[in-house]
């Protein structure tokens, strides 16, 4: 009874997969029926082919191919229904059927079924991760359901398909234009720009593309490559009107007197409409300075970051010496275009700001009232008002230039202004500790309350201006020490709060790589900041960052389970973050460990960015894991080429293509990656093996040698066959 249970369902094992064992003649049958049915079907006789097909199924069971055709020929004679459910039944036969695949998801397509289409599409993905047609259908149906982001992920791994395979230009600029757009709409001009810039390379002639550019450069403070972008556009296009309403305005920032010119030619071509922010500039060029305050005013009502509009006020209250307004507009005008990542503006106003606070310093005696030391301090004493607020309008200028400072690399710089903050922060101290002890602030319980908090503030401020310097001077070689001591002296501030424990924990990262002991004190440091913060935090978590440093130190240290679990809190927290999502799967790849998770998650990473060498290297190099050998030469090809536009290869892309062309025996290739591994190892990102490199280029030089040497004996023998 058992035997005859087990050997029926085996055979109803066979008849529902198709694959049951045949004897010659039904072997011999089925290829009968499936010559007949091809000879019909290209004979164009649709009955008697689909019959044949039908009969072949019998026969073999389910078959993606003879499935195949029968849609075909159901979707010949308008039949979808029919069509649709031999591909369902095809791609259940071979899920990697990918012509099936292709056909079903046109299918789905043509009848607006969206998420059906979603999901075959998904297999073709998932089987060829750069199918182009897939990939570019896939980004269209998310822009149909209004999922931008995803259809933004799409569209950028079809540029590396398009890159590595037909370099189809019009599928390129559909990806480019799109997202260029996406990123407009998300605020993230650099990228917009970026993407812009590409379509231009493309499409070189079209001047839509290049007053985009030019606003873009515009939006990002690139106020003269905006100037000189719109210059060429009217050299080409001189009735293009946006062109000259955008250079008027860029020309009145950079103060340029060519800017009432350009006014002048934008009415000449847009004679009905309203200029907007240019009405306030064309007055105050005219003169006018009344009528352009008023338009001025307007346009900040609309938008208080309008920066030709701050600086057309700040000129005319400079005009008029009405100096705490022009203080006030210079230090908006530094805070704007530090925003717009304007450093050269904002360094210039930052200075025109520090000219009118140190005027204004000589004239209280801002620096012999203010810089009193602790011990000659009259208890009787409280700080004036008119020094308390410049003193702080000094702290907050220092820190907002240091930034800017930091920005353009100029941290030796960043560091003195930062240090100028402090300086004065501590002497606010200095002052609220001697008015807490002062009988008109201890007998008044509002005046009390009010310097206490402010005494809060100052030391919450200089706690924050001490971990910002650390942070500063980690990135200066040699001022790891200076450093440590401004982390350490926040760290006395107060104990209980995370960022100091963070830069710490940063210092220590970069003490590790001389002396790898440093790797566990840098952890213990970032898992003192993630306990404070989840502690304290209203979400009970810490910044991505925090887990992503954590788990780097924790791999530095062999605890890769603890430091894999951090790094998958990071991605949690920040799941579209490439970094994070490009670290973790090359943590695999090093360690030949989930490796199809590592593949999906360079993917991701890609998918944010698809021209960056590291993740394209990584892609490459989990293929070579998989044994993917062609693509993963492929991908590290491509990104070697985009290394090399950078002048800057890292030398572990060559010693990845070197293993892979050892892997596919192409010797002289490897040899030389493997040389030019040796050449640059110093400045690996990782670790490299010398000695191993050594002894791979050795054994294929032997190698090669013997190939040569049994060539040349074959050779010979062969003469002397002939003889």
């Amino acid at each position: 009874m058992i035997l005859r249970i087990s050997l029926t369902a085996l055979i109803l094992g066979w008849l529902t997969t198709g694959i049951y064992a045949l004897d010659e003649a039904d072997e011999q049958e089925a290829a009968l029926r499936l010559s007949r049915a091809f000879n019909a079907y290209y004979s164009e006789k649709p009955v008697a082919a689909a019959r044949a097909f039908e009969e072949y199924l019998k026969i073999k069971g389910d078959n993606e191919v003879a499935l195949r055709y029968l849609a075909r020929i159901a979707l010949s004679s308008g039949d979808m229904t029919s069509a649709v459910l031999y591909l369902e039944r095809g791609i259940k036969a071979d899920p990697n059927g990918i012509y099936s695949l292709q056909l079903l998801s046109e299918i789905y397509l043509k009848q607006n079924k969206l998420d059906d289409a979603l999901r075959v599409l998904g297999l073709i993905l998932k089987g060829d991760p750069f199918n182009e047609r897939a990939l570019q259908v896939m980004a269209y149906i998310y822009q149909q359901k209004n999922d931008h982001r995803q259809a933004a992920t799409y569209y950028k791994r079809l540029i590396i398909a398009v890159q590595k395979g037909t370099g189809n230009p019009d599928v390129m600029s559909q990806a480019l234009y799109f997202l260029g757009n996406y990123y407009y709409q998300q605020d993230n001009f650099f990228k917009s720009l970026h993407y812009f810039r590409k379509l231009y390379e493309l499409d070189s002639d079209n001047g839509r593309y290049l007053l985009i550019i030019g606003e873009l450069q515009k939006i990002t403070g690139q106020f003269k490559a905006s100037a000189s972008t719109h210059e060429k556009l009217i050299e080409r296009q001189p009735d293009f009107a946006q062109a000259y309403e955008s250079l008027a305005e860029t020309y009145f920032i950079l103060n340029d007197p060519r800017a009432l010119a350009m006014i002048r030619k934008f009415k000449k071509f847009k004679k009905d409409e309203k200029p907007g922010i240019l009405e306030g500039i064309e007055q105050q060029l005219l003169g006018k300075d009344d009528e352009a305050l008023k338009a001025f005013e307007r346009i900040l009502g609309a938008n208080q970051n309008r920066l030709s509009a701050r600086l057309g006020r700040f000129r005319i209250y400079e005009k008029r010496k009405m100096v705490t307004d022009a203080r006030n507009e210079a230090f908006a005008i530094v805070v704007i275009a530090q925003r717009l990542n304007a450093y050269e503006l904002a360094r210039e106003y930052a200075h025109v700001t520090l000219g009118y606070l140190n005027r204004q310093a000589q004239e209280i005696k801002f620096r012999e009232n203010f810089f009193i030391p602790a011990k000659t301090l009259n208890p009787a004493s409280v700080l004036e008002g008119t020094t308390e607020q410049l003193a702080i309008d000094f702290v907050e200028l220092y820190t907002t230039h240091a930034t800017t400072l930091e920005n353009t690399g100029e941290r030796t710089v960043a560091v003195t202004y930062q240090e100028l903050a402090a300086q004065t922060i501590e002497q606010l101290q200095v002052w609220y500790n001697a008015m807490l002890k002062h009988p008109a602030i201890t007998g008044d319980a509002q005046k009390l309350a009010k310097t206490e908090k402010r005494g809060r503030e100052a030391k919450n401020q200089l706690y924050q201006t001490r971990v910002n310097l650390a942070w500063t001077q980690v990135n200066i070689k040699g001022a790891l020490g200076d450093a440590t001591r401004n982390a350490d002296t926040a760290l006395a501030l107060e104990k209980e709060y995370a960022t100091a424990y963070f830069v710490k924990g940063i210092i220590h990262n970069n003490l590790g790589e001389k002396n790898a002991e440093e790797y566990k004190t840098a952890s213990s440091f970032f898992l003192r900041a993630i306990e404070i913060t989840e502690l304290k935090s209203k979400k009970k978590v810490a910044p991505a960052n925090y887990y992503f440093y954590s788990g780097m130190a924790l791999e530095k240290i062999d605890r890769f389970p603890d430091a894999e679990k951090q790094l998958k809190r990071t991605i949690e927290l920040d799941p579209y973050n490439p970094t994070y999502l490009n670290y973790l799967g090359y943590m695999y790849s090093l360690r030949n460990m989930n490796l199809p998770d590592a593949n999906m998650l360079v993917l991701r990473a890609l998918e944010d960015d698809p021209e960056n060498e590291a993740y394209l290297d990584t892609f490459g190099w989990i293929q070579f894991k998989l044994g993917n050998y062609r693509e993963a030469l492929e991908q590290l090809t491509v990104a070697a080429s985009f290394a090399q536009k950078k002048s800057s290869v890292d030398p572990v892309i060559y010693f990845h293509l070197a293993e892979v062309h050892n892997k596919m025996n192409n010797r002289v290739t490897a040899i030389e990656y493997y040389n030019k591994t040796l050449a640059d190892i110093k400045k690996a990102s990782e670790p490299m093996d010398a000695a191993y490199i050594g002894a791979q280029i050795k054994k294929l030089e032997s190698e090669n040698k013997q190939s040569k040497k049994t060539a040349g004996q074959e050779a010979s023998g062969a003469a002397e066959e002939k003889k």
